[in-house]
């Protein structure tokens, strides 16, 4: 039955009214249209017959069209304030001094929200108005997963009890209950659920102070405790806003609560800073542990000459837990904590506390997963390196609700053993660390990578920033300062993780490709074996062409074939290069190296034969060699599409095999692991045979000169864990050399 068109059983003014007011709860989507329309016939003829509206209503709630509270509204006269924009109002959560919050849901879509509601006379409060939307624009900025995001904001006519326009700002539905609710259901909480839960919302006030926004309202009725325990900070509706836009706090102006509220607030809420949330936050934790507000001032105002030790309530708490609070319920901001930041650390001590075992452990809130067996993907494995113990338990929370799993060190030895022993996907590594800093651990493990793409991440509190960026240059991925908030840890680990993957999946890509083109290759070779072997000695009949405009010569090419295949074999030996140098992968490399300097065709002979040193404009012109092959060798296989892989690979050699490791070389500066590994493998056989030969302006070095040259005094130029292979074999390239010496 079509819903504008309900059957009307009589005439009557009530039953018209009743009818009347069917239409425009589902008109206006109080009552889903396509609910409404699953309706069994029958359903729809009993409730278009209701006789006047309390009938009307009840059938509606009877069948759960509406909700109880919308059915209260309803029958109090009020319909126009249960749609606000894009949506429905179902029941009402909660109330305060700057609106009402409802339950709602979007019309379309359905999802659950929370709408904050703002009943005012908009010509007598339009500066409460005006402040409002303050509010929405400076709480839409919050990005964290400690804050209650917005999600949606408007101005809906008419629909207050007055006929007003009512201001809406809609945010995200957190199921569970608030700080206060729990403790008035359940009574005072352990200490580590009470940290965990304050340190949840320190780091979330780091952010909103970050961004210029103080709370002001900080207390347990204004933290959500969600199911899975996370801890979100609600309400920012009497926040002082950044400097540039809070205009709308009238000094003298009383707001926060009583009992939470810093003192200099109470005097000028206008000028407080971050201080005072630090210490409602002290208070709210106060009230977790004990399930009293730690001052109860006569008269409502914030008299208290001190606070009373948190151990007349609970004997068991550690005697530290009363200096940490003393610090950030100081009744003079100067001598109180200073920062949120800085509290995160002062409640991080208690993160795992135990009241039968004083050493601290690492509390594992529930997450809200399916049961049933754990999948077979373990997820990402980090490795948490820092002497300092806190340090390492703030990571693990930051990321316990990341698919990781972690595991900790605390020296420098450790953190090597650990690393060599298990494949991780990240290392979180501290500069100062005991037995063996920072940048030696990463040196260490870049030398000898146990995993490929392994992303390492530098943390220090001391480490000037121009320190901490050289440390790049040696291997590591990114760096933090500390202190850091959890959203920064978090965000860059999942950076990290995300390149390590497509990494991951690029060597992946590329191994498949290169098994195709190999069986590929050797099926055409088994039926076009002279075609292949032509190709090859086309390959170095071109390239010893180009060679002879040179002082170079052709034994260079054959050694450099050979240099090529002894390196990748023994890489491909180590767990870093296991999975991407296959012996497709070794034969392209090796049938394309001797076309790495093939640009050379292009350069001037007074530039490519100059027996000084080069000019920086005669430098410039010799560098474009590597751009110019890598364009011939694309053009050729672009328009004659045989032997992809070897092109492919011919491309990369040509093109960047003067890259250097910490990204000083040409023509693209690429760095690490963003250089080819063909590129890589052939850089290091092309330095050593040029070291080792003769040229008109040096004499040929020494097998033992040429390999101190590259290990000891090429700082930064190749890639360390090939270096690391080429150190344990160089016997092996000295042989190639004598057998084809020119």
């Amino acid at each position: 039955m079509p819903v504008t068109q309900p059957v009307l059983p009589g005439s009557s003014p009530d039953s018209r009214l009743a009818s009347a007011l069917l239409l425009k709860l589902v008109a206006t989507g109080v009552v889903p249209t396509d609910t409404w329309d699953e309706l069994s016939p029958s359903d729809q003829t009993q409730i278009a017959a209701a006789v006047d509206l309390a009938s009307l209503v009840e059938a509606l709630a009877v069948r759960r069209l509406l909700t109880p509270y919308q059915a209260l509204r309803i029958r109090a006269g009020a319909v126009n304030g249960l749609v606000l924009g894009n949506y429905r109002v179902l029941d009402k959560i909660g109330a305060g001094g700057m609106g009402v919050v409802f339950r709602g849901e979007h019309l379309t879509f359905r999802t659950p929200v929370a709408i904050k509601a703002l009943y005012v006379d908009g010509q007598k409060h339009r500066r409460s108005v005006d402040r409002f939307f303050l509010e929405v624009r400076a709480v839409a900025t919050l990005k964290h997963p400690n804050i209650v995001a917005a999600v949606d904001a408007g101005e809906e006519p008419a629909a207050g009890p007055d006929g007003q326009a009512v201001p809406y700002l809609v945010m995200e539905y957190v199921p569970g209950s608030t700080l206060e609710d729990l403790i008035d259901r359940d009574g005072p909480m352990p200490v580590a659920r009470a940290a965990a839960y304050a340190h949840q919302i320190a780091d979330a006030l780091t952010e909103s102070h970050r961004c210029g926004l103080v709370h002001r309202d900080i207390k347990p009725s204004n933290i959500m405790i969600g199911p899975n325990g996370l801890a979100k900070l609600l309400d920012f509706g009497v926040a002082r806003l950044p400097a540039t836009t809070d205009r709308m706090t009238l000094d003298g102006a009383h707001l926060g609560t009583v009992g939470y509220m810093a003192p200099e607030q109470a005097r000028n809420p206008r000028d407080v800073d971050g201080r005072a949330d630090v210490f409602g936050l002290a208070a709210t934790v106060f009230f977790a542990l004990t399930g009293h507000m730690p001052f109860l001032p006569p008269g409502g105002s914030s008299t208290a000459k001190s606070l009373p030790s948190i151990r007349e309530f609970r004997p068991e708490l550690p005697a530290v837990f009363d200096s940490v609070l003393s610090r950030m319920m100081a009744l003079d901001p100067i001598t109180r904590t200073p920062t949120a930041a800085a509290a995160m650390r002062e409640l991080a001590q208690f993160l795992g506390w135990s009241g039968q075992n004083p050493t601290p452990v690492t509390i594992a809130f529930p997450t809200a997963r399916p049961t049933g067996p754990a999948p077979e993907h373990r997820g990402a494995r980090v490795l948490i390196v820092d002497d300092e113990e806190p340090i390492r338990r703030v990571c693990r929370i930051a990321l316990q609700h990341e698919p990781v799993h972690c595991d900790e060190a605390g020296t420098g030895p450790d953190a090597v053993a650990s690393a060599m022993s298990h494949a991780y996907d990240l290392i979180l590594l501290d500069v100062d660390l005991p037995g063996l800093n920072g940048e030696l651990v990463l040196r260490k493990i870049r030398q000898q990578p146990p995993s490929a793409h392994l992303k390492v991440i530098m943390l220090s509190g001391r480490t000037p920033g121009d320190d901490l960026s050289r440390l790049l240059a040696a291997g590591a991925d990114d760096f933090l300062t500390k202190p850091f908030s959890v959203v920064q840890l978090r965000s860059r680990v999942k950076a990290a993780l995300r390149l390590k993957d497509a990494q991951d999946r690029s060597d992946l890509l590329t191994n498949r490709l290169a098994a195709s083109n190999g069986e590929m290759e050797r099926a055409i070779s088994a039926r076009d074996g002279e075609l292949i072997h032509a190709r090859g000695a086309m390959v170095l009949a071109l390239a010893k062409l180009v060679e002879r405009r040179s002082s170079e010569t052709g034994a260079h090419l054959l050694r450099l074939q050979r240099y090529c295949r002894v390196l990748a074999e023994f890489a491909a030996r180590t767990p870093a290069f296991a999975d991407r140098l296959d012996p497709a992968f070794v034969m392209a490399i090796e049938a394309a190296a001797p076309l790495h300097d093939i640009g050379k065709v292009a350069i001037p002979d007074y530039v490519l034969n100059k027996p000084g040193r080069l000019t920086s404009d005669e430098r410039a012109i010799m560098e474009t060699h590597t751009t110019a092959g890598a364009d011939t060798l694309a053009e050729v296989s672009a328009r004659y599409p045989f032997a992809t892989g070897f092109f492919h690979t011919a491309v990369e050699i040509a093109r960047y095999h003067h890259e250097k490791w910490d990204g000083t070389g040409y023509p693209d500066r690429l760095s690490g692991e963003a250089i080819p590994l063909s590129a890589r493998l052939v850089a290091i056989a092309d330095v050593y045979d040029a070291l080792r030969g003769r040229r008109v302006y040096k004499p040929g070095f020494t097998h033992e000169a040429a390999v101190a040259e590259m290990l000891d005094r090429s700082p930064g130029h190749f890639d360390p864990a090939l270096l690391e292979v080429f150190r344990q074999i160089p016997g092996q390239f000295d042989r190639v050399f004598r057998d084809a010496v020119d």
